[in-house]
């Protein structure tokens, strides 16, 4: 889907109709919303956009109504774990058993792979796996594989010490797709707008104590599906 089509479906949202004139017009200067034309087909082809059989006028299918309703009553505050987009559909439901994926954002100096390890074998025993960006050897963006495993993942760990300035990006990018977020740190504050996170206050000296600390907090994490974590707190 690219520009063209969002605003077809904004503008089809707000005045419910268009001519099939309209959405084929090829002159750019009586274009109502199309930036080039050839992206009008895939409206009407997956159908998306209806034809109504009396008037001939052009209208959102009623269910892409109720989606996209659905979709902007969950987004009138910051999403939650139960956004619609939160998670890739695309993904494979989990089996009973499986290992949840995890997403640690932590700075990527020397003195953080203790740090990283604890954190690691916290998931593991809680029944996760944390990917770590920085240590991804796949070629390509590496902004885009930050953003795909932020979304593919249940619970984000980020590690705000010393207020990394990538640490503080990936957690608004968790934020905005409704991840929980568990905050761990060396330091006794944090930022009032993030201060609402669960958060775990750990020693650099103890990082078995961090481990613990965390598997009580991935423990706490709401579970996707009922075979997912602790099944009494449904």
């Amino acid at each position: 889907m690219d520009r063209d089509m969002v605003n077809c479906l904004h503008y089809l949202y707000q005045w419910q109709q268009i001519s099939r004139a309209q959405l084929d017009e090829q002159d750019p200067k009586k274009r109502l919303f199309w930036c080039s034309g050839d992206t009008n087909r895939p409206l009407t082809n997956r159908e998306i956009v209806r034809e109504d059989g009396t008037t001939g006028e052009l209208r959102l299918d009623p269910g892409v109504y109720d989606l996209i309703d659905m979709i902007e009553d969950q987004l009138r505050s910051m999403p939650k774990p139960d956004y619609a987009f939160g998670y890739p559909f695309s993904a494979a439901i989990p089996s009973q058993g499986s290992v949840r994926p995890a997403f640690l954002a932590i700075p990527y100096r020397p003195e953080f792979e203790l740090i990283k390890k604890a954190v690691n074998k916290a998931g593991k025993a809680a029944g996760y796996k944390c990917e770590v960006t920085g240590d991804l050897a796949t070629p390509g963006n590496i902004m885009d594989q930050v953003w795909t495993g932020i979304r593919g993942s249940d619970a984000v760990v980020a590690d705000i010490t010393g207020g990394n300035v990538n640490v503080f990006y990936e957690i608004g990018l968790a934020q905005a797709l409704g991840k929980e977020i568990i905050l761990i740190s060396q330091e006794q504050d944090a930022p009032f707008d993030i201060r609402a996170f669960r958060r775990v206050d750990y020693n650099a000296s103890d990082p078995r104590g961090l481990t613990k600390k965390l598997e009580e907090a991935f423990a706490a994490i709401s579970a996707r599906y009922p075979h997912e974590g602790d099944e009494t707190r449904f």
